[in-house]
């Protein structure tokens, strides 16, 4: 069985039709929608990419492929070994060593190829969650030039947070979770926070103070610094003091803010690594509301999976 799929393997990789890169990117985001129709189910019949992933391999340039100019001379010497009758014991030793070799450099190339079609699609996956991650935040600062937070309606607030809320004091800041659903505009996601796994009810953003104060429609500096912390746990700083002033600014109303609804901790809720230079999250962000979006990052997710586990790779995005 073993040997029949490498036997298959070989001849997928070996003989077909190849495409440039512009057609396996494209064939590419075809993957990703068929993942995003069938979603998780799709890992249970993993195969039907099988054959892109080898047409990929095939279709890469090996700087390895001029070892089959040496052993296509060798098969003209044979054939001219042949011709003058040389010793069938030697004829066959010398074919053995030529299919030693053919399999050697099939195995090389194969490796190099696998190589390359697997980085370009790790550098794929990386633009197009680049350009997610950055539609996201466009889509949250399209047309709005917003300085000034809502102001914070503490009464309202607090009518919630004696419902709901209270048990969040006796907690440490990563039992917090809070989640931005769709809601009613395609800027302003609406809030769901869990305290410890327990869920509490869906609320609009204004509730917690993070619209702008003339519009509720409108996110204001803390929900964009809260949708830039969902997109990874923790920011790497590069730039200027000028600009790592500006960002800790941004980071130090958010605390605030946070701390205001929370209630305060031995730690602020976002926290500064001098030694790694980067902003940590304590607190679980998740950002579910673009679901689109989110849907093609995790289909992108599926796929390299898939990718990793036909290939033995094991390159994460």
């Amino acid at each position: 069985m073993l040997f029949k799929s490498i036997v298959k393997r070989f001849f997928s990789i070996q003989f077909g039709r190849s495409l440039n890169e512009d057609d396996l990117y494209l064939v590419f985001k075809d993957c990703l929608e068929k993942i995003h129709q069938d979603d998780i189910m799709i890992l249970n019949n993993p195969s039907l990419f099988y054959d892109y992933i080898d047409c990929g391999i095939r279709s890469q340039k090996s700087w390895y492929s001029f070892l089959y100019i040496v052993i296509y001379l060798q098969i003209i010497a044979l054939a001219i070994f042949s011709i003058i009758k040389l010793n069938i014991l030697y004829m066959v030793i010398f074919l053995f060593m030529i299919l030693l070799q053919y399999l050697f450099c099939w195995i090389a190339i194969s490796i190099d190829r696998q190589y390359q079609f697997i980085d370009r699609v790790m550098n794929w996956s990386l633009e197009l969650t680049y350009d997610l991650d950055l539609v996201n935040y466009l889509m949250i600062d399209s047309g709005f030039s917003v300085i000034n937070s809502k102001p914070f309606d503490q009464d309202k607030y607090a009518k919630i947070w004696l419902k709901e809320m209270s048990t969040s004091m006796d907690m440490d800041w990563e039992k917090i979770v809070i989640e931005l659903v769709p809601g009613k505009s395609v800027f302003v996601p609406k809030i769901r926070v869990s305290l410890g796994g327990n869920k509490k009810t869906v609320q609009d953003a204004s509730v917690y103070g993070f619209t702008d104060k003339n519009d509720d429609q409108i996110p204001n500096d803390l929900l964009k610094t809260l949708m830039l912390l969902s997109r990874e746990k923790s920011i790497q700083f590069f730039g200027s003091s000028k600009e790592k002033k500006f960002i800790n600014n941004s980071i130090a109303r958010l605390n605030y803010h946070l701390i205001l609804l929370f209630g305060k901790r031995k730690y602020d809720p976002i926290v500064f690594d001098k030694y790694k230079q980067q902003w940590i999250s304590l607190i679980k962000i998740i950002d579910r509301s673009s679901t689109d979006r989110n849907d093609m990052k995790q289909s992108i997710k599926i796929f390299n999976k898939i990718l990793n586990t036909y290939t033995g790779s094991h390159r994460l995005i």
